[in-house]
């Protein structure tokens, strides 16, 4: 694995190369930090160092990006685990979650969301005649202080005027650093106080247009999604949320179309689904959003809470998914679980023992997660109650390995490790172990050319779209290798100047199934299924392509499926209503024109994370791991 693309240069130097000590990353420092980032303190088996070592360096096994990011690094041990997981769940019956997904999501985690009318009817009626006003001063109300805390803080506040006190006040944003200031310990620099001031301004828009009545899910929605808004503004941070709803609500299911104009530019930074385990119970709105809008996903918490791999009875008391994935626990106040996830890019690793010796070191990888502390309280005892671990596999549809045999010895080795290792560290065994994220960002530092977890490359030839901002050092260099460079437009087609989208181009292994070709929307269902009942005893995660006129089929397809199913999301093929889509089809003689004017970049300077990378595919409509 010594060749490396120029998109996958261009996403690990730009996401997971540190400069902590005086001078760029490369990946060798890279790794060496990751893993002395997860063994400390730990006592290791007889080579388990080794393996480490060679799997990681042999781009073969690894954490997920969160654990990339941040294992190791300067901040990790005071931060500790929240830092190193991608995802979390939590529900919005308590105003403070949107508290608790704001800070999450500050740290670099994605979040899911439930927003089904049993929780939002347990908020408060919104108080009338509420104002928060902004005030450049040294004596307003509230002066924010400059850091992650501060700005939780103000959200509080505001939250807890609008829903409990009833009282106005000011804030200053004073003491907070200009934008393209360091942030040390985490990374990235400051994004300035304007996506706070305009947070702010959203969250009393949501609210007081609620004056004496009740927060409506849709209500419940807008305002994590302005969270997740602010998250991005500045390109400071990436931002994944997940939201569940009920499948009667119309206002939920109508957030998303297209053809009735004015979609808010918030929701952008989410995936909708809605909760249900029959068909029947959709509403005719849901199939709308596959005519006209962002089709909807589904979630069976049924089946969630009843199986762990399909067809085996494994209990658990999770309520949802979060954008990794993963099941994940009960939320209520200040509650949430997180995903904690590692990755086997199968294409990558040389034969099926290989495989079992990878699976069972990164299931050891994720239970040392486990052992770190969490800085909110209901987070600490769910992890150290559950030791929940999402250990994925990706590049699945390229790989002889993806069989039901290889599957299911790997997987056993892991229950066998799960047991194993638990009693040595005097720990609760792991209530699940295995999943497959979207695996976007990471499957790009591995070359997966487009096989991200089980799907199929988007075609034989495509332009994979690529967010930076656009003060990006990188930006000039891929300028000067060849790739095409233009701002980004917004969902009501306005431009972002402070956002590109560089094109790359990419050409599917050859005998490797394509989505538009050879692997149509019934293999993709065919293919979830298989990894479902043989891999993954959490959720798979997987976007289905279809084309509109496959919908009669697709509806009968569910109704006749749901039962084998924790979850499924889909998108129209070509006609989805996105501009600057992240993957766009083109013939082998356009790929041939474009592909023959890059050049390889060589990273040469200082590029690492001052802002974060804004990725492509799994990222469209919020669900990927962050970093």
């Amino acid at each position: 694995m010594t060749q490396w693309s120029n998109l996958a240069k261009v996403v690990y130097y730009r996401t997971y190369s540190r400069h902590d000590e005086g001078k760029q990353e490369n990946w060798k420092d890279t790794v060496k930090r990751v893993i002395a980032g997860n063994v400390q303190d730990h006592k290791l088996a007889s080579g388990e160092a080794r393996n480490l070592e060679y799997l990681l360096l042999n781009r073969k096994a690894g954490p997920a990006g969160r654990g990339f990011w941040f294992s190791g690094a300067a901040g990790h041990r005071d931060l500790g685990g929240v830092a190193l997981n991608n995802c979390w769940f939590t529900t919005a019956e308590d105003w403070m979650n949107f508290v608790l997904a704001q800070d999450l999501l500050m740290l670099g985690g994605g979040v899911g969301l439930s927003v089904e009318y049993k929780y939002t009817s347990k908020l408060p009626m919104v108080k009338r005649g509420v104002n928060v006003v902004h005030k450049f001063t040294k004596d307003a109300d509230f002066i924010v202080p400059d850091s992650r805390e501060g700005w939780n803080e103000l959200v509080r506040r505001t939250l807890e005027s609008f829903l409990v006190t009833g009282k106005s006040f000011s804030y200053s944003t004073y003491v907070i650093r200009p934008a393209g200031e360091p942030i040390k310990g985490f990374g990235g620099k400051a994004s300035g106080p304007q996506p706070l001031i305009t947070l702010v301004e959203k969250i009393s828009g949501i609210l007081r247009a609620r004056e004496g009545k009740k927060i409506r899910p849709i209500d419940a929605m807008d305002i994590l999604c302005a969270i997740g808004e602010m998250v991005v503004s500045g390109n400071v941070r990436r931002s994944a949320i997940i939201i569940l709803g009920d499948p009667w609500d119309k206002d939920y299911l109508k957030a998303k179309r297209w053809d009735l104009g004015n979609v808010p530019n918030q929701r952008a930074m989410a995936n909708l689904s809605v909760v249900v385990d029959d068909v029947e119970d959709l509403h005719p709105l849901f199939w709308k959003t596959y005519e006209a809008g962002e089709p909807f996903g589904i979630v069976n918490r049924t089946n969630i809470q009843k199986y762990g791999r399909m067809g085996e009875l494994k209990k658990d008391t999770a309520i949802g998914v979060n954008p990794c994935a993963e099941a994940t626990l009960e939320g209520g106040p200040l509650v949430a679980e997180p995903c904690n996830l590692q990755e086997l890019p199968l294409p990558n690793i040389e034969d099926e023992d290989e495989f079992v010796l990878a699976a069972r070191m990164m299931h050891r990888w994720g239970k040392r997660v486990t052992m770190e502390k969490y800085h909110w309280g209901g987070i600490d005892e769910v992890v150290k109650r559950n030791r929940r671990i999402g250990t994925g596999i990706t590049g699945c549809l390229q790989s002889p390995l993806f069989n039901p045999k290889s599957l299911d010895r790997a997987y056993h080795a892991i229950q066998e490790e799960n047991r194993k290792y638990s009693k040595e560290l005097g720990i609760p065994e792991s209530i699940r172990t295995t999943v497959v994220k979207p695996s976007g960002t990471m499957s790009k530092v591995f070359d997966m050319r487009g096989y991200e977890g089980i799907h199929p490359a988007y075609s034989r030839h495509y332009i994979q779209r690529v967010r930076f901002s656009s003060n990006d050092p990188l930006v000039p260099m891929l300028r000067l290798a060849g790739h095409y460079v233009e701002p980004v437009q917004r969902f009501d087609g306005t431009l972002d100047s402070s956002t590109v989208v560089v094109d790359f181009y990419e050409q599917a292994p050859q005998g490797a199934p394509v989505a538009d070709e050879d692997w149509d929307t019934w293999k993709q269902l065919d293919t979830l299924l298989m990894a479902q009942r043989h891999w993954a005893d959490q959720a798979v995660s997987v976007t289905v392509y279809y084309k509109r006129e496959d919908l009669a089929k697709l509806k009968v397809w569910l109704a006749e499926n749901l039962k084998s199913l924790k979850s499924i999301s889909f998108l129209c093929h070509s006609d989805h209503g996105f501009t600057q889509a992240p993957k766009e089809a083109i013939d082998a003689d356009t790929y041939a024109e474009l592909s023959a004017k890059i050049k390889p970049i060589k990273i040469d300077s200082d590029v690492s994370s001052s802002e974060d990378l804004l990725d492509g595919l799994e990222c469209m409509g919020g669900v990927c791991p962050v970093k």
